[in-house]
């Protein structure tokens, strides 16, 4: 039994380990292309925003008068666009120029409150007066970019408020939800929600803009003191404080919690002595998780597992940078990739995506992650990016392991490198990214099951196996495999491996994939033959191709022990 499987192992790596070289070349079907699906429900709804708009400024004219010069959607930034919103209830006023709605963040620009008619503290509308700011004024900017299937969230707000400041504020978030808790649901009650997720990392900043010379002359008239007086005071005043809350915790400060706060308070001393610019930066080493914020108390462990740290100085300013010398030709990996990223961005230089995407490729070809997600970001920022046609073939396999490794990869930059390759090096970029990827340790403990499932006859894991080929999320995509795995295992009696293959055969047909049916039919029914063979203890094996059709009365027989079971076929047959 031994040596008919190992006979079966050499004879499964013979006939799919069929040189590209071999195949005769088809051209890529004049295909169809399929319509552009939104890439969110946000999206989608986008389009109909104006509509839902009027029917908001409906229902609140009941509360307000509301009007506005314009609304619109806008279909090349994809956004509901609305002008000249105005406010008015009460002797309380609030206008927008305008506002920006879009599936990855809302702006209000050109923002004026009139808080003349709000019951305000009256020692912050003395503050307001003395700024001549009665009327705020200033932006509002949300940007959030999501992973909506893992509720992944990158958050960036920016509040400026002209005379006053401007507050900005950045949070990575992971799984994030806000969960109401079902008794109130039922019951009406007032419970606050919960929070969980993770926290990877945070920053909280504030740049002042007039706010704390204002703060400075109220405090010191009101002790007899001048402005600069004021100033001195407080900051000490700050420092003691920011000292006596971390000596204050409910569980007390160990010597590691104490020398931060001796540095937290020098940096708001810093901060208030000189004004200008102030940050406050998360850098957990583990990603924090939120719920530790709302069981109780924060104490020591909360406050180190955070990771905080305080800088006060000048606000930063994007440095200026030309092109031509932005990166060395032996400069290391770290620095290309600096420059990658902000030639991708256009952050200090113009954006220039074809350079970012040639610089970050050759590394992107030898498995650099960060280098792989500049490729990515590049072809889905421009999809028909100018690559060189032989490296073409490189870059479509660097981006189906990223997307295989958990990247986000935009399926538009994948269907354009395959547009622009021939099916034959379209099936060899397959085929050696999935060769790629059993060398990885999550690729060879993929490789063990799949060796078991044929081994056992474990045809619906065959099939999870197609599928996965096919859909190339937890594994590179292959075609010529998700098609060969998907006709064997519905030949052993899957009814949804058959699915897939009727599906992809179609598909074929109506030129939505580039797939040579005849040699991905050929190597599979070999293989049948060897596993019906093997079944049938070296019984010669039924003569025809079965061509996809599910077999019948196949002879059933016990699994081979699994040490004498080949391989899983390396490779289907390139095209």
């Amino acid at each position: 039994m031994r040596l008919r499987m190992a006979t079966l192992g050499a004879t499964i790596a013979a006939l799919l380990l069929v040189p590209t070289s071999d195949l005769v070349a088809q051209p890529a079907p004049a295909a169809a292309v399929p319509p552009s699906m939104p890439a969110s429900f946000s999206e989608f709804a986008l389009p109909y925003a104006p509509y839902l708009f009027d029917f908001a400024v409906y229902a609140g004219r009941n509360l307000a008068r509301i009007t506005y010069r314009s609304r619109r959607y806008d279909p090349v930034t994809k956004a509901l666009v609305v002008t000249g919103l105005s406010v008015e209830r009460d002797g309380f006023s609030a206008a927008v120029g305008q506002i920006r709605v879009a599936a990855d963040g809302v702006a209000y620009e050109d923002v004026a409150v009139d808080t003349r008619g709000l019951p305000l503290d009256p020692a912050v509308r003395e503050a307001l007066q003395r700024l001549d700011s009665e009327t705020v004024t200033g932006d509002l900017i949300m940007a959030a970019a999501s992973d909506v299937a893992a509720a992944d969230y990158d958050v960036n707000l920016v509040l400026r408020a002209e005379k006053i400041g401007t507050f900005d504020v950045t949070a990575d978030l992971a799984g994030f939800h806000i969960l109401a808790p079902l008794e109130d649901l039922a019951e009406g009650g007032s419970e606050m929600p919960t929070v969980i997720g993770q926290l990877r990392s945070g920053r909280i900043g504030f740049t002042d803009a007039g706010l704390a010379a204002v703060l400075y002359d109220m405090a010191g008239e009101r002790q007899g003191l001048t402005g600069e007086q004021a100033r001195g005071a407080v900051a000490m005043m700050a420092g003691i404080g920011v000292a006596s809350v971390v000596a204050g915790l409910s569980d007390g400060a160990g010597p590691e919690l104490q020398r931060r706060g001796q540095e937290w308070s020098a940096t708001a001393q810093a901060f208030l002595a000189k004004p200008d610019r102030l940050d406050v930066t998360f850098a957990p080493v583990e990603p924090f998780d939120l719920s530790r914020l709302t069981d109780g108390e924060i104490g020591e462990a909360e406050i180190l597992a955070l990771n905080p740290s305080a800088v006060a100085g000048i606000a930063p300013r994007v440095p200026l940078r030309d092109p031509a010398t932005l990166v060395g030709e032996d400069a290391p990996p770290d620095t290309v990739l600096d420059a990658a990223e902000a030639l991708l961005e256009g952050r200090g230089v113009p954006q220039d995506v074809a350079r970012a995407v040639a610089l970050a490729l050759p590394l992107a070809g030898d498995g650099n992650r960060h280098a792989m997600g500049i490729l990515a970001r590049g072809l889905a920022a421009d999809p028909g990016v100018a690559i060189p046609q032989d490296e073409l073939a490189g870059a479509y396999l660097a981006l189906l392991i990223a997307r295989a490794d958990g990247l986000t990869v935009d399926d538009a930059g994948l269907v354009a490198l395959r547009g622009r390759l021939s099916p034959e090096e379209t099936v060899a970029a397959e085929d050696e990214a999935v060769q790629r990827w059993r060398a990885m340790p999550v690729g060879q403990e993929q490789k063990r099951v799949e060796v078991a499932a044929f081994a056992e006859r474990d045809w619906a894991t065959v099939r999870r196996f197609a599928y996965a080929y096919y859909e190339g999320v937890t594994m590179p995509r292959n075609l010529l495999r998700a098609y060969g795995w998907a006709s064997i295992a519905a030949a052993g009696g899957d009814p949804l491996a058959g699915r897939l293959r009727d599906d992809l055969s179609r598909a074929v047909g109506s030129g939505l994939v580039a797939l040579p049916l005849d040699r991905a039919r050929e190597a599979t029914d070999d293989l049948w033959r060897l596993l019906v063979t093997e079944a049938n203890g070296g019984a010669a094996a039924p003569a025809g191709p079965l061509e996809g059709k599910p077999a019948t009365g196949v002879p059933a027989s016990p699994a081979p022990p699994a040490a004498s079971v080949p391989d899983a076929p390396a490779r289907l047959p390139t095209e």
